[in-house]
């Protein structure tokens, strides 16, 4: 099923029951940036929030075949008060040796916890972030601050990341299905068709955003065996704010942006997310947009 809905949300102080392009742009997206690292890090949370403690920022080579130093994956930890959650942001992929990297391993498999298989440079990356600090910042946050949510996002490579993580989080017990918020935007597939089916039921409140005519997301093709989870966001646009966009609740809809002929992929929307100019909102209880 497809539906079109134009971007005007009424939000809570959590996030909201559904994807609202308010969360999207100045909430998920744009704390994501915080897994980059480095003076940008802080200067994103310092825009970002305004109660809230900075936990941890963890980056790890995770290459596959040769230790790389060049190929790694980031995850930052925060506490937000304001918004009641504790947010894990994951890191894009960076530089051609990175990219080349997931070319090579794409057909690359390993089990996931509870069944399914998944992109095994992906979990493995997942992995050694999770202990390498992750975990316990994770942990220790989550025992402190029992009741808040979990917000999970990245970009691109750090989608792929995000989406496993939240699965594993709720496979493995350390959070309910109920408490974990999964918003990716240009995540490649990460899983095959058995694991991206049992997804939704650990982790029902998930949306893949994807714009345009991304390339990024049909990157690693179904022929390999790998399928996208539920449920996709398009934004057939620019992504300016009001624009328009369909929510498609099977994972490869051809009302969504499978619709897009291979021809039309495009690199560049891969990098041009609500415009370029989501910005990061501090207020919890905005009026409406």
């Amino acid at each position: 099923m497809a539906i079109i809905i134009f971007a005007i949300d009424d939000v809570d102080s959590r996030a909201p029951s559904k994807y609202t392009d308010w969360f999207g742009r100045h909430k998920f997206f744009p704390m994501g940036y915080l897994a980059n690292g480095g003076s940008y890090m802080m200067e994103m949370f310092d825009k970002c929030f305004d109660k809230a403690d900075f936990i941890k920022h963890v980056t790890a080579v995770v290459d596959l075949k040769n230790k790389d130093k060049n190929v790694t994956a980031s995850c930052t930890v925060v506490i937000s008060h304001t918004d009641e959650s504790i947010l894990l942001a994951f890191r894009p992929t960076y530089g051609v040796d990175e990219q080349n990297e997931e070319i090579l391993t794409v057909a690359e498999t390993t089990s996931f916890p509870g069944g399914g298989i998944v992109n095994k440079f992906y979990y493995n990356a997942l992995m050694i972030l999770w202990n390498g600090g992750i975990k316990d910042a994770f942990l220790t946050s989550k025992n402190k601050y029992s009741n808040y949510e979990i917000w999970i996002t990245g970009h691109s490579m750090g989608g792929a990341l995000s989406s496993l993580m939240a699965g594993y989080l709720v496979q493995m017990g350390y959070a309910s299905s109920s408490a974990v918020k999964l918003m990716t935007f240009g995540e490649p597939r990460n899983g095959h068709k058995d694991f991206a089916n049992r997804f939704p039921t650990l982790v029902p409140w998930a949306y893949r955003v994807v714009h345009h005519n991304d390339y990024v997301p049909h990157s690693i093709p179904q022929e390999l065996g790998y399928q996208h989870h539920r449920n996709e966001i398009w934004y057939n646009n620019t992504m300016a704010n009001g624009d328009p966009y369909i929510e498609c609740d099977e994972p490869e809809s051809l009302k969504c942006s499978n619709s897009v002929a291979p021809d039309k992929w495009s690199i560049l929307d891969h990098g041009g997310y609500f415009d370029k100019k989501a910005s990061c909102l501090k207020t919890a209880s905005p009026m409406l947009f």
